[in-house]
């Protein structure tokens, strides 16, 4: 019997499209773009040219310049777009600085330089941090300073709308002597706020009237537990609400892994008045948040007392946990050596220009 022609025809495999470089550099088009489309062009034209220098066998480096910037774009806004862009830019051209380290002899190395930044007692105390349990004491005055606008309400109408206006940004020392609002550039006392809101909101301000809203507790008592991580970084999202600035997420990363290994929402005791999203990224609560005992049930399983916590201004942090501890390396107080002051202390983002 003979074959028909066709019995052996087989159909042929489609061929892998080549990714070749673009002639030029022209960034993904976004709904909302956090920068202009020449200042989105020039941060690619410098990613092409770290990649090309500590790359020089990649064939692609337009693309995957134009990639980079793009997934940072994309869940970036106007505040923060430059910002992470030069981090990763930094990161790019000093490879060699962001390796994972793994062996355990790296470990042990790195340990011991860590262990030499762990900021005596004494000093913490210096920059805000409780170091004992407190007495509990409460307030029993029945009005507030409102801790955006300085104008006193009662604590009884604070949940009824009003209008704050206010700065949501710091004041920084600008030229003659003056001092500018980062948020929008205005000048203290004489530039009109940038921010409002419908409602006051205020924190506690002592540590005692914390104390009886939500007890303190060390470490030591609480985490005896051994924990798998001897170095972790930490930080904690608060809101405003009804019983002041309350904890609402706290995150925490393993130092030498680079792995989260903790991410819980918690539930405040007082109702929210405001998530201050612009900062926590929450802007409501969800079947996914605990009760603040859970949470520190949970935080107790990746930490105990002797567990290095790294982190920047964490007192603020340790505060809202109502946590005692003695094993912090905390970089606004670091650095830069002999600058910071417990008056003052530079923000994650000065330290970030000036360190790169």
């Amino acid at each position: 019997m003979s074959k028909r022609p066709n019995d052996n025809f087989e159909i042929p495999k489609p061929k892998k499209q080549k990714l070749v470089d673009p002639q030029y550099v022209l960034p993904k088009a976004l709904p909302s773009s956090p920068a202009t489309l020449q200042e989105r062009k020039k941060f690619i034209e410098h990613i092409v040219k770290v990649l090309t220098k500590v790359q020089p066998n990649l064939k692609t480096p337009k693309l995957k310049a134009i990639h980079i910037e793009y997934q940072i774009a994309k869940s970036s806004t106007n505040a923060t777009y430059k910002t992470v862009l030069k981090q990763k830019i930094y990161k790019l051209s000093h490879p060699e600085k962001f390796k994972t380290f793994a062996r355990k002899d790296d470990i042990s190395k790195q340990l011991e330089i860590l262990n030499s930044w762990v900021i005596s007692i004494d000093k913490l105390k210096q920059y805000g941090y409780t170091m004992n349990i407190p007495e509990a004491r409460t307030n029993e005055n029945l009005t507030r300073l409102c801790n955006r606008c300085n104008t006193e309400f009662r604590l009884a109408q604070q949940l009824e709308k009003t209008v704050c206006n206010f700065h949501h940004g710091k004041l920084r020392k600008g030229p003659y002597r003056k001092r500018n609002y980062d948020c929008c550039g205005g000048e203290e006392h004489v530039s009109p706020t940038c921010a409002t809101s419908d409602y006051h909101v205020y924190q506690l301000p002592t540590v005692e009237e914390k104390h009886a809203l939500l007890k303190y507790q060390n470490t030591k008592d609480i985490f005896t537990k051994k924990s798998p991580y001897l170095v972790v970084g930490i930080d904690c999202e608060m809101g405003y609400t009804t019983k002041g600035f309350e904890l609402l997420r706290i995150t925490a990363v393993d130092f030498f892994s680079k792995k989260t290994i903790l991410d819980v929402y918690v539930k405040p005791i007082g109702q929210v008045v405001d998530f201050n999203t612009r900062y926590s990224g929450i802007s409501e609560i969800t079947d996914e948040f605990i009760r603040f005992e859970e949470s520190m049930n949970k935080l107790g399983e990746i930490m105990d007392s002797s567990t290095i916590l790294i982190g920047h201004g964490l007192e603020n942090d340790l505060h809202a946990m109502r946590l005692i501890h003695e094993r912090i390396i905390d970089t606004s107080i670091l650095y830069p050596k002999h600058k910071p002051s417990p008056t003052f202390k530079y923000s994650l983002k000065d330290l970030t220009f000036i360190y790169s």
